[in-house]
């Protein structure tokens, strides 16, 4: 083995070992309540400043019961929040151009993601975007009746890739089913109300109900400030710049002794 390669493998080891381990996937959880009021229930908005094109997944988890229907076998409730309180968000989540003003327009809607494939499907863009043709498109995951993405109730808790095809601003709206554009830029998800499982729970709680949201990617970064979420590219470890330089130099190295040999 030549001194050149020699030199080489030692920097592809020594790369190695200053880059292992390997960053695991950038995640962001944020957590919510959303209210009941005179004339419907809230929605909270978060600003998602996206610095780059990139893929993440949306995980929202929120509906504190495995079944709508109490009277369902295998029913059970489970404290999503740990907070002491079962409450029943059925979540709708949707993408919005964040126009800069500080208010929400119909026209700046994008998609809409309620329930895995349901309400999650290629029909529900807005403003005449497609799958093909939005800047931001997503594609719903695939859930058994179980909780494995951390929800208790499947159906009810989107969960779905989205792929950011223009960096830009945006919105991301987390409300109860259903909040249509409309009663976005109005302010309120009007005549709304949560809906506790059915077939004989006691005392339910319908003044408010919480939601959790996990925000994942195995090449995105995210940072969370007040209710801006901002979102760039995982940086290269140092190491490969160290590396890239060490075999820019080697191959230097070589040609210079190939030079010198046949002068």
């Amino acid at each position: 083995m030549s001194k050149l390669i020699k030199t080489l493998s030692a920097a592809v080891l020594a790369c190695g070992v200053m880059s292992a381990p390997v960053q695991a996937a950038s995640s962001l959880v944020v957590n919510g309540t959303l209210h009941k009021v005179e004339g419907g229930t809230t929605f909270d908005t978060w600003k998602i400043v996206m610095l780059t094109t990139g893929s993440f997944t949306v995980d929202v988890a929120a509906y504190e019961a495995s079944q709508s229907n109490v009277n369902t076998a295998g029913y059970y409730t489970h404290d999503i929040n740990g907070d002491g309180k079962l409450t029943w968000l059925d979540p709708d989540t949707y993408f919005y151009h964040d126009n800069g003003t500080g208010s929400i327009l119909a026209s700046d809607a994008i998609f809409r993601c309620d329930d895995v494939s349901n309400n999650c499907g290629g029909s529900n863009y807005f403003n005449g975007y497609t799958q093909e043709t939005s800047p931001v498109s997503r594609t719903t995951r695939l859930q058994e009746e179980a909780p494995v993405d951390g929800s208790v109730h499947f159906r009810r808790d989107p969960w779905y890739d989205v792929s950011v095809n223009a960096a830009g601003n945006y919105l991301f709206l987390i409300a109860d089913f259903r909040l249509d554009p409309a009663e976005a830029a109005a302010g309120i998800n009007g005549g709304d109300s949560f809906s506790p499982p059915s077939g004989g729970f006691i005392d339910p709680i319908l003044d408010h109900a919480d939601y959790r949201v996990t925000f994942s990617s195995d090449s995105l970064r995210f940072s969370l400030s007040g209710d801006t979420i901002t979102v760039s590219a995982v940086p290269v470890p140092a190491a490969v710049w160290l590396f890239g330089s060490a075999m820019a130099g080697m191959i230097g190295f070589g040609r210079r002794k190939v030079l010198v040999a046949a002068a």
